[in-house]
């Protein structure tokens, strides 16, 4: 239905500048000019001609004239191109005006162009007559119409302009009194009323601007070029009749269900530019409409002006033609100007309001903050630019700031509050929508969190599945119920608050998943007929659909401990957050560059955090209890409860409680003890105590690096490739190691805040090459260095049992410690007893063996298997070492053993005694080497504490012992089945003799004894 205001108004003014035009034409052809006293009389031939021009051009006009008119007597008829002047009689008056009575002008339209309608045909009535004034006398008998310089229309004056639809519906009505020309101007100060078809119109005091043709007045007509604008003083009154809509804002322009009136109202002015094409009403203006359902469409403001479509907008949206006065945008300024609509649930308030009828687009700006208030939204901001959407979309929108926004809560959100200072803009985006929030952009949602940056993005999408709200949104409101978020995005300084995670990045990208729709069940169909025949129950009544139950993840959440918020910080974040029935919680989290991920621990607990260091990090469900994280860096470093890891890529599995790493790495375990138990090799030595460990010394960690692979279930950690393990003052290397702990290492309670225990090594196993180097320190300030190579190795550091696989050697170099396998210099009765070792003197033992070795930690034994040869000696540095197999021979006071089995033993000291003792036994094919001594047995045992060697037999071969005084001297030899030596004694017994060598011995100087043989 087409707009009527404005063709109301142009009707209007076009009557007001014809009835200016009829005194600037009329009056100089039936009136004298006062500048000349020549008559003008036409004779009798010419009066009947010019009646009969006249009868000629009254039938060209139609039948615009009611029957019994006085228009339809005989009139005379003056006419130009446009123009057509009836009047019945004549009168010229002493001050050179004419007296036309009764007076009627026709202006007629501009010829139509192909396929286009008739235009409209205006007609200018005043019955009570005008006296008018030309610029020259009125010459009937040529009919030509002189300039027009001024005049009044008597009494009443009518305006009609014909309708061009076809229904009739745009006609033109005007009725006033005693209109004015004067100075190209129309006015009267009288009440004016107008007609539009069915609306209608009234106010006081009328003035019309003509516009002046440029150039001489021609031949046909005055020089007028039509009305430049029509304005009412005061007092403005308008009833819309037939609009549908989409004249106010909140209203639809294809609602037709209410033809309901647009009642217009002002106190102060109402004027029509012709030119622009704008109507402006002023003081308190008030434009309202009061539909059927009593819903109402208000706007007030203190300044409206109202827009209209061009010449070329002749038609509306139906096809009706308008005559290109049909209203396309308004502006209305106060303070404030109110438009509020009921039936949209939209109100908006501003000092300056701008709407666009064809789009809904609503404009609002001015000194002071505007609102725009929906059915479930409110906005401030300095300047809004809004154009509704369908119902449940949110339109277009673009606000600058700084402002704020804040939706009422529904059925699936919370309220939201988004403050700026810049902008916030609203766009359609596909079939979905994206809002743009910049300068210090702060959203906050339902108390859950809030989200700061420099711009955030966030696209929504229509949600199909939503219910409908309990009470719809009219056409012009912003319902937000069927609206969710699908993905955002915020970049600048970006800050995360909430209860379960709290963020710091450059950018920041989030993905919202939602749950599945769940499907409705269908009756199973049956399986044949004669469970088809058979008479059917009706179905047990079904419960509404409702949403995925969340008794899993209530359960869950029972089974895991309260786990503390995760903070943070990378220049690139990426999320995906699960909006649930119970509400958002967050699926997965991935970082970039520079990562920093903290787990802070609940209620204050003094426990260190968890702590996740990387270039890159990836974690699913970071707040279950079966979160999974992988972290990347260069290295990737995770610390937590006292355990430090660092690698390329780490794997963390909280819910099966496994952590790998691939690639090189280094890993810090706590244990109970710091040390490995290898200071068990060092012969003869005792650690020192607790509280005589120096500073530093023996710490409460197991360090671990490695360069191929690792892998730990909480239990068992495993190392791949040139693994190397340092705990306090010991290391391992090895080809790859196996680290058991005493219990289960748990990243449950670790990631919780929980204490994970005193967690301890209980057992090692490594191997593909074994390399373990200690240093040892005892009570007496003496230290000892272990060196152990090996090609693999098992300790139990709970049951202290130790077994290794050969080839293999264990190095041990000590301080304090004097060669326990030397012998008399000489065995005479002038020998003495051989010197007590120098405390500053190193000791270095070697032992290589070909099968493997086993012993106990604890009983500090051990036992080397298969081909195996020792080396004891002194040394004059750490680093120094003995060979077994040196071909320049054993160097002084130094003693090789070879053997098939060798056994390797401590004893706790002897009363009085500070210093731990050593024994040694071999089996098998033994063969003991020193510089002066050679000693063959098939079992030898030697005890440091009683300084006592033996050598034994099998019974099929004896112990042989070959001695010099000195190289180069006669050598004494003694075979028995027993040969029992105490080097502090210089003592020596022989039990089943085979063989002595008297000459050599002196038996008697050497306390030399024999059962059954006495020396001479």
């Amino acid at each position: 239905m087409e707009h009527r205001v404005g063709r109301t108004l142009r009707v209007f003014l076009i009557a007001l500048a014809a009835t200016g035009f009829y005194r600037l034409t009329i009056v100089p052809l039936v009136e004298h000019s006062t500048a000349t006293e020549v008559a003008l009389e036409p004779t009798a031939e010419e009066a009947a001609a010019i009646r009969a021009r006249a009868m000629s051009r009254l039938a060209s006009l139609g039948n615009i004239f009611p029957e019994g008119s006085w228009e339809r007597d005989e009139p005379i008829v003056l006419e130009s191109s446009r123009m057509r002047l009836l009047f019945k009689e004549y009168h010229s008056l002493p001050d050179g005006r004419v007296n036309l009575v009764p007076c009627t002008l026709v202006l007629l339209p501009e010829p139509p162009m192909a396929d286009e309608p008739a235009g409209r045909t205006v007609i200018v009535r005043a019955p009570q007559g005008a006296v008018l004034e030309f610029d020259e006398p009125i010459d009937l008998r040529q009919g030509r119409l002189a300039k027009l310089v001024g005049g009044n229309l008597r009494g009443e004056v009518s305006v009609r302009g014909t309708a061009t639809a076809a229904d009739g519906e745009d006609e033109i009505e005007i009725l006033t009194r005693d209109l004015e020309l004067a100075d190209n101007r129309l006015q009267t100060i009288e009440a004016v009323q107008f007609r539009y078809g069915r609306s209608r119109g009234s106010g006081r005091g009328f003035i019309a601007r003509l516009l002046a043709k440029p150039g001489e007045v021609n031949e046909r007509g005055p020089a007028l070029d039509g009305v430049e604008s029509m304005r009412l003083e005061r007092d403005v009154q308008i009833r819309l009749e037939g609009l549908a809509g989409g004249f106010l804002p909140g209203s639809d322009p294809a609602d037709a269900s209410s033809e309901s009136p647009v009642m217009v109202r002002s106190r102060g002015s109402l004027e029509f530019a012709m030119v622009s094409r704008l109507i402006t009403l002023t003081d308190s203006v008030d434009v309202s409409r009061t539909l059927q359902d009593g819903s109402i469409e208000q706007l007030a403001c203190d300044r409206l002006s109202i827009l209209l479509a061009g010449e070329g907008s002749s038609e509306d949206a139906e096809g009706v033609n308008t005559g290109g006065l049909q209203p396309v945008e308004l502006e209305a300024r106060g303070t404030p100007v109110v438009a509020r609509s009921t039936s949209g649930g939209l109100e908006a308030r501003a000092e300056r309001l701008g709407y666009e009828m064809a789009s809904r687009r609503i404009l609002l700006d001015g000194e002071q903050p505007v609102l725009l208030l929906s059915s479930d939204a409110e906005l401030e901001a300095r300047s809004v630019d809004y154009v509704p959407g369908p119902p449940g979309s949110p339109g277009a929108l673009m606000a600058v700031g700084p402002g704020w926004f804040e939706s009422k809560p529904t059925a699936a959100h919370g309220p939201v509050r988004v403050a700026w200072k810049k902008w916030l803009r609203v766009r359609p985006d596909g079939d979905g929508h994206v809002a743009s929030v910049a300068g210090d952009a702060k959203a906050s949602f339902d108390g859950q969190g809030s989200l700061a940056a420099s711009e955030i993005h966030l696209w929504l999408e229509m949600d199909q599945n939503a219910s409908a709200p309990p009470v719809p949104a009219g056409p012009g409101g912003v319902s937000l119920a069927g609206v969710k978020p699908s993905r955002m995005l915020a970049r600048g300084i970006v800050e995360t608050d909430a209860s379960q995670l709290a963020a710091r990045s450059d950018r920041l990208e989030i993905w919202f998943r939602y749950p599945e729709p769940v499907a409705p069940v269908r009756p199973a169909t049956p399986a044949n007929a004669a469970a088809a025949a058979a008479p059917r129950q009706p179905p047990p009544p079904q419960a509404p659909l409702q949403p995925p139950p969340a008794a899993p993840l209530a359960a869950a959440a029972e089974v895991s401990p309260d786990r503390g918020r995760i903070v943070a910080t990378g220049a690139l974040m990426r999320g995906l957050v699960d909006m649930k029935p119970s509400g958002p919680e967050v699926a997965e989290i991935s970082l970039e560059d520079a990562v920093q991920l903290i787990e802070e621990p609940l209620h204050g607990e003094s426990e260190p955090p968890l702590v996740i260091v990387g270039d890159q990090l990836q974690v699913v469900r970071p707040t279950g209890f079966d979160a999974r994280a992988t972290v990347a860096g260069r290295p990737a470093r995770i610390t937590g409860q006292g355990m430090e890891l660092e690698g390329p890529l780490v794997e963390v599995d909280r819910g099966r409680n496994r952590m790998t790493v691939d690639g090189a790495g280094r890993m810090r375990l706590p244990v109970a003890d710091g040390g490995l138990g290898l200071e068990a090799l060092a012969a003869g030595s005792v650690p020192a105590s607790a509280a005589a460990v120096p500073p530093g010394v023996g710490a409460q960690s197991l360090d671990v690096t490695w360069q191929g692979r690792m892998d730990f279930d909480g239990l068992t950690a495993r190392f791949i490739d040139r693994v190397v393990t340092s705990s306090g003052e010991g290391t391992l290397e090895a080809g790859s190691l196996d680290v058991v702990l005493n219990r289960p290492f748990d990243f449950a309670a670790m990631t919780a805040g929980g204490s994970t225990g005193e967690a301890d090594v209980a057992r090692i196993a490594c191997g593909s090459g074994v390399k373990i180097h200690n240093v040892s320190h005892t009570d007496t300030g003496s230290r000892s260095v272990e060196r152990l190579y090996v090609r693999d190795l098992l300790i139990d550091r709970t049951t202290g049992q130790v077994v290794g696989n050969g080839p293999g050697r264990l190095e041990n170099v000590r301080l304090g410690q004097a060669p326990g396998f030397a012998t008399p210099s000489e065995l005479t009765a002038t020998a003495s007893v051989p010197p007590s070792p120098r405390p500053d003197e190193l000791t270095y033992l070697s032992v290589d063996f070909q099968r493997g070795l086993a012993g106990n930690l604890g009983q500090r034994t051990l036992e080397f298997q298969q081909r195996v040869e020792a080396i004891f000696g002194p040394v004059t540095s750490w680093d120094q070492t003995l060979d077994v197999h040196d071909a320049r021979g054993l160097p002084p006071r130094t003693v090789r053993i070879s053997s098939d089995v060798l056994s390797v033993g401590q004893t706790p000291p002897l009363p009085g005694v500070r210093q731990a003792s050593l024994e040694m036994s071999a089996l098998g094919n033994i063969l003991v080497e020193g510089d002066t001594f050679t000693g063959r047995s098939s079992r030898l045992s030697w005890s440091e504490a009683k300084d006592l060697i033996v050598f034994e037999g099998d019974g099929r071969s004896d112990a042989e012992l070959y001695r010099q005084e000195r190289v180069g001297a006669p050598t004494s030899t003694a075979s028995a089945g027993k040969i029992s030596y105490w080097r502090s004694l210089n003592r020596v017994d022989v039990h089943d003799a085979r063989y002595l060598d008297l000459d050599q011995i002196n038996a008697s100087a050497a306390g030399f004894q024999s059962p059954g043989i006495r020396p001479q």
